[in-house]
């Protein structure tokens, strides 16, 4: 049986964070473990024929929030089990499915630049990304939208996708509030003396 009775149906554990911090492995791992519907909104959107707004001179997609959160909703109200939602944006969710956690991924910018660089993306779209994971823009997004009482932020540099899930399960085991940053790029970039590499 499910040890974590917020996970039941019309529920939700979100995984966010900048793209290349691995939330997608680790999401799909999660869900596994917590016998939980693995959700990509990217998918489920286009499973329901909802088009995307595509922004050419960044090369990437938009989408509508409000869109989103009634796609995420009906989903929710169909699914079998709760939800464990994988994106790099963290929407206002609303009430169904009823957000239970938010876990934001961090990962340091050097190796996450390196990490991006493989997926073949343009240096523009990574240096956009590396800046997003300096300044903290989706622990931010997270916390203005959920609270700090449902924030876990980890790092996920020098762990891998199993180790991440099993600190994520701890956490909430443990019902733990963060209640702060425990991540700060900006410190650790300027220690190594490589701040300036990152930002202009």
């Amino acid at each position: 049986m499910n040890w974590l009775p917020e996970l039941r149906k019309g529920t939700a554990i979100l995984v966010t964070g900048t793209p290349g911090t691995g939330k997608t492995t680790v999401s799909r791992l999660l869900a596994t473990e917590l016998r939980a519907c693995y959700v990509n909104p990217k998918n489920l959107l286009r499973r329901k024929g909802i088009d995307y707004t595509y922004d050419e001179k960044r090369k990437t997609r938009t989408i509508s929030l409000a869109k989103l959160r009634n796609a995420l909703s009906e989903h929710a109200a169909q699914a079998a089990h709760g939800l464990v939602i994988d994106t790099h944006i963290a929407p206002e969710i609303g009430n169904l499915p009823r957000l239970v956690r938010a876990t934001v991924l961090r990962c340091d910018p050097v190796v996450l630049q390196r990490r991006l660089e493989r997926k073949g993306w343009s240096k523009s779209k990574i240096n956009e990304n590396v800046q997003a994971e300096i300044f903290d823009i989706c622990l931010w997004d997270a916390v203005k939208n959920y609270g700090w009482n449902k924030i876990v932020e980890l790092d996920s540099t020098d762990n891998t996708p199993s180790q991440v899930v099993r600190l994520i399960m701890r956490d909430m085991h443990k019902k733990r509030i963060q209640g702060k940053p425990r991540v700060n790029w900006l410190l650790t970039l300027k220690r190594k003396g490589i701040l300036r590499r990152y930002i202009q």
